[in-house]
């Protein structure tokens, strides 16, 4: 079975490539060295594309071959690349986009140890003592016959089922950090391993949207610049973020201009573009005005991403630390002095 690649790993093959087209080297030598000077699943993939390419292939047909191990937009990217002869800036938005995303998910996780370190430190405290604290007083109810509050009988509950299931709790911790390790991985372009699970934390989900657009704007005004036609421009383009929802907006534009019908501009909702780059793609500029404009639009996206992704890196740690780690420590204290409080407070009533 072929060894997936990482989005680390992509973003070293990424920048080789980048430099040994920008320094004139044979990509079959540059990419030897490559594969001599790494390990694992980029040494693997890096030897069968200069196999390939060493046998005549072009490195299009080498990529293509490796299907399994790269997605398809990665492919898409390549090709719009060479189509257009500016493979390194094609990538270079690729090599952004995925840094932004490794820097990111590297921020989450330091920022999660804390909290998760006070979790198993509570869950540990709780399974020691306060299961045996919560028995005795149970004890003490059954002793001295007093009714036992709701409150002391939820607490009771769990801490039963903590006495019974112990090992279900740190099996589920383990289970996502495994989860979380495995879905740094591969499918990547579209980082549907990587940005799945970082989108459902929130403003993750915005800051990979904005640098898709900036990257499809930018890709986009490559290739209406070197003559490819628009239609073709965005199939390629939208096919290339690797993202089902902005692949779906730019093949239906794309039919929509093939067929001579001029988009009203209150249709950017049904199309599923942002207003502005709508705007800019059905606005009827010919190729220098489209050009510019397209451009213009991948810096403010990128630079709203920028924004975001900064503010994010600041605000996140303190929120994870406050609300996990400090959520866990007020639940913690509640159930260890609430039994002893419900406790004095019933013997006093009786």
């Amino acid at each position: 079975m072929a060894a997936s690649v990482s989005i680390e790993q992509l973003v070293a093959l990424n920048d080789e490539i980048i430099g040994l087209v920008r320094g004139g080297v044979p990509l079959e030598l540059g990419l030897a060295e490559l594969g001599t000077d790494s390990a694992g699943a980029l040494q693997q993939i890096t030897q069968a594309l200069v196999a390939r390419m060493q046998a005549g292939a072009s490195l299009s047909e080498a990529l293509a071959a490796e299907q399994q191990r790269l997605p398809a937009a990665y492919r898409t990217i390549v090709d719009a690349g060479l189509r257009t002869g500016r493979l390194p800036s094609a990538l270079e938005s690729l090599s952004r986009y995925a840094r932004e995303l490794v820097d990111l998910r590297r921020r989450i996780t330091l920022a999660l140890v804390y909290p998760f370190l006070v979790v198993v430190l509570a869950y540990f405290l709780f399974a020691v003592f306060i299961v045996d604290l919560v028995e005795r007083l149970r004890e003490t109810y059954e002793m001295f016959r007093i009714p036992m509050h709701w409150s002391l009988q939820a607490v009771l509950a769990t801490a039963h089922f903590v006495s019974r299931w112990w090992w279900a709790p740190p099996l589920v911790l383990v289970g996502i950090v495994i989860w979380w390790i495995m879905t740094g991985g591969a499918n990547l372009l579209s980082f549907r391993g990587a940005a799945r699970p970082l989108a459902e934390i929130p403003y993750v989900g915005r800051i990979s949207r904005l640098f898709q657009l900036a990257s499809f704007a930018e890709l986009l005004a490559l290739m209406i610049e070197h003559d490819v036609p628009l239609p073709e421009g965005l199939r390629l383009a939208a096919d290339a973020s690797g993202d089902p929802r902005l692949c779906r907006a730019g093949w239906n534009l794309a039919e929509t201009v093939e067929q001579g019908t001029q988009p009203a501009r209150d249709q950017a909702r049904r199309f599923d573009f942002p207003p502005f780059l709508f705007w800019v793609l059905t606005c009827g500029q010919q190729q220098a005005g489209l050009t510019r404009l397209l451009r213009h639009a991948g810096a403010i996206y990128r630079r709203q991403a920028d924004h975001l992704s900064h503010s994010f890196k600041v605000i996140f740690p303190i929120v994870a630390a406050v609300v996990i780690g400090g959520g866990v420590t007020v639940l913690y204290t509640l159930t260890l002095f609430g039994p002893l409080a419900q406790f004095w407070s019933d013997l006093g009533g009786e």
